[in-house]
């Protein structure tokens, strides 16, 4: 089952509503973690799976995956072992979706809010480096399995070129598919923790 959030936000952001075809797009992902996100990095629908593996993320109400690492840095820092690398690519797709829409204000809260309260962020923001293509392998240190090493496919529908559709899967055989196995079956067993 498909969550998703789709009442007023307090920084003045439109709610996304997913098309039907979206919807049943991610629901028909049964056996990996999928997401649907804004190109602000909203978190707007996740799958069953997809909400046990991004829990830290989604106990915010308003979930976003900039806030979440430049404004929580002691959880995301023990998420992602890769952090550096993990907040360059963030940046870096902020900064494209800034390109693409100058005028979204929303977009320019976020990227005001993320300056004024992050120093890491406002160094990545104001540095000349330019990360290009994000790369498809994400380390994970998940709080209930542990380490996970996940391969990232990102899907842009034709119609909605604002969201992407990002999901993760492991190996065949490996120690990450059988954490997310375990995962998979936890979140079925105590869907009410995350």
């Amino acid at each position: 089952m498909t969550t998703q959030r789709t009442s007023r936000r307090a920084d003045g952001a439109r709610p996304v509503r997913l098309r039907s075809g979206l919807r049943a797009a991610l629901d028909a992902v049964t056996d990996a973690p999928a997401a649907v996100l804004t190109d602000r990095l909203d978190v707007v629908a996740v799958n069953g799976l997809g909400r046990a593996l991004l829990a830290p993320v989604l106990a915010d109400d308003w979930p976003n995956m900039a806030r979440f690492l430049f404004l929580d840095e002691d959880a995301s820092t023990a998420f992602y072992p890769d952090w550096d690398r993990v907040a360059d690519e963030q940046v870096h797709r902020l900064r494209t979706a800034a390109a693409r829409d100058p005028h979204d204000r929303a977009l320019h809260r976020l990227i005001g809010q993320l300056s004024t309260t992050s120093g890491p962020f406002r160094s990545r923001w104001s540095a000349k480096r330019h990360r290009g293509c994000c790369p498809p392998r994400v380390v994970i240190d998940h709080p209930v399995v542990g380490r996970l090493d996940l391969t990232r496919e990102e899907l842009t529908p034709t119609v909605d070129t604002a969201l992407t559709l990002q999901i993760a899967t492991a190996e065949a055989a490996t120690a990450s598919a059988e954490r997310l196995g375990i995962l998979a079956s936890w979140a079925l067993e105590a869907p009410g923790r995350v």
